[in-house]
């Protein structure tokens, strides 16, 4: 269910924003939106250029390009912060503390990633999911991150350069089989 009073008081009803957004639902969910995206972005507001690359993120960010999305999300178009988060979300990203602690659950062999989740719990479902073991644990200065996320229950950050995050620990998970 959409929330209309969660939109960015910054937001402007644009006709090429309005069709760029109706071809990317038909495209929703797959690797082909952010394709599409990069493709056609040049010409967006800025308000839509951050605010249809941060869902596209949130509603697919599987196994896809992720050099293409670090370009897009490196962009210098302004507004930034105010239109890639929801407002609740910029509250919530203006309330998080200037040393942050962050989780992940590295799929094996992975070695680029811009994704961490705040929560503990979050990054043990996704350690379950890709059949992983351990979690690593970072500290991540808030000014390093570029957006929070709060759309698919998570409280995911996202953080552009691996080497501004410090690692601390690797936390071992043990599942225990679920058995009738």
């Amino acid at each position: 269910m959409i929330d209309f009073t969660d939109v960015s008081p910054i937001f402007r009803w644009s006709a090429y924003d309005s069709t760029v957004a109706e071809n990317m639902i038909r495209l929703e969910g797959t690797p082909e939106a952010i394709k599409y995206f990069s493709e056609v972005c040049e010409k967006l507001t800025n308000y839509a250029y951050w605010f249809f690359l941060s869902t596209l993120w949130v509603n697919y960010s599987g196994r896809s390009d992720i050099e293409l999305w670090k370009r897009l999300f490196s962009s210098e178009r302004g507004q930034k912060l105010r239109s890639i988060m929801k407002p609740s979300e910029l509250a919530e990203y203006d309330r998080l503390p200037y040393f942050i602690t962050a989780y992940r659950a590295h799929r094996p062999e992975e070695t680029d990633w811009i994704a961490y989740t705040l929560d503990l719990n979050i990054a043990c479902r996704f350690a379950r999911e890709r059949e992983v073991n351990r979690i690593s644990e970072y500290s991540i200065k808030k000014r390093d991150v570029l957006a929070l996320f709060l759309r698919r229950g998570e409280k995911e950050i996202l953080v552009l350069d691996k080497s501004k995050t410090k690692h601390i620990r690797d936390i071992e998970i043990v599942f225990r089989s679920e058995k009738p």
